[in-house]
């Protein structure tokens, strides 16, 4: 019984660690991809 709980509360701490790292990412993505996305942009000079 004692067993299980730990490994439940182990297999818990493993995916609540999973997904924050996975948010993470994503974020990290996503801001570079602004980054990216602000630098391709370039005024163009002659608007007519």
């Amino acid at each position: 019984m004692i067993k299980t709980l730990i490994k439940l509360k182990i297999l818990k701490f493993i995916l609540i660690g999973g997904i924050s790292a996975a948010y993470a990412f994503k974020r990290y993505c996503d801001t570079k991809n602004e980054l990216k996305s602000k630098k391709d942009k370039k005024p163009s000079l002659l608007t007519r």
